[in-house]
């Protein structure tokens, strides 16, 4: 269980971003199609790490462990990334227009996330894999929780979307050393 609950902080982290834009849908009076569109995304992102996991464990297992290279590069790739825009001030994108939109929306905020899902799907042993897929679910549950509530109490501020847009991708590192790591719950 307590792998579970790793992964399903990993998985929550990593899709702060997705909770930022949530608040800031919510906060146009969109809520609805935040909702719809954040489970549609998340069921792609899920389903998609699934497959992929899947099929990479049938081609190389005895090198699973090296895609946690992926999500240590895309950590430091997006430490980077906020380093340079931290000097530019960015306007906020146009909120979507339909739940099309908004799911694409979540969809390319989520491309950390279904690396770091379809890693662990990959690299833990099949036995354990419930235990992935129960700690995404537990995150999807708690982001969708967290979210609602939130967008009852408070509207997103450039200082905390900055916390956590440097936050999250030190996550993906330490996650992607993880991996790298020989553990008890991998394949090999």
């Amino acid at each position: 269980m307590f792998f579970a609950l790793s992964v399903a902080t990993t998985y929550i982290l990593t899709n702060i971003d997705g909770l930022f834009a949530f608040l800031a849908l919510a906060a146009t009076g969109r809520k609805p199609a935040a909702i719809v569109g954040f489970l549609l995304a998340q069921v792609v992102v899920i389903g998609g790490a699934v497959l992929v996991g899947g099929g990479a464990a049938l081609l190389a297992p005895a090198d699973l462990g090296l895609l946690g290279i992926v999500p240590v590069a895309l950590g430091f790739r997006e430490v980077l990334k906020n380093r340079r825009k931290a000097a530019v001030t960015e306007k906020n994108p146009p909120a979507p227009g339909s739940i099309i939109g908004v799911v694409v929306l979540f969809l390319a905020l989520s491309t950390d996330t279904f690396v770091l899902m379809a890693t662990f799907f990959a690299d833990t042993r099949p036995e354990l894999d419930r235990f992935v897929l129960s700690g995404a679910l537990i995150a999807v549950a708690t982001l969708l929780a967290l979210g609602t509530f939130l967008s009852r109490l408070i509207k997103p501020t450039p200082t905390t979307e900055k916390f956590f847009e440097r936050l999250a991708p030190l996550v993906m590192i330490v996650a992607g050393l993880y991996i790298l790591m020989d553990t008890q719950t991998d394949v090999f």
